[in-house]
């Protein structure tokens, strides 16, 4: 006796869970077709993005404007180095002269 009220038992449960399934299935069934046509709809939906760049932007040329200064070359260095081609170029022109003779 036992064992047919727990096979009666279990017989009900599966029945129970069988039912729920084609409910879930029923309902799945009525959704599916919303749910493709809005994913269709997103798919095919263009996208407007508005960003607002202004702090990237001010970052940007703050890093800008130090790299220029750590980069600049002194005024002081690039004088030195035009008179130094200068007498370099003098001295070249002197000895080609002196031995051209």
């Amino acid at each position: 006796m036992r064992k047919n009220l727990s096979q009666q038992k279990l017989l009900e449960i599966l029945i129970a869970e069988i039912e729920n399934l084609q409910q879930t299935g029923k309902n799945i069934k009525e959704v599916a077709p919303e749910i493709a046509r809005q994913l269709n709809e997103l798919k095919t939906a263009k996208i407007k993005v508005d960003l607002n760049t202004d702090k990237l932007e001010e970052l940007l040329e703050n890093h800008k404007k130090e790299l220029n200064k750590k980069v600049t070359v002194p005024k002081w260095f690039l004088i030195f180095l035009a008179i130094l081609f200068c007498i370099i170029l003098i001295e070249g022109l002197w000895i080609y002269l002196l031995f051209h003779k």
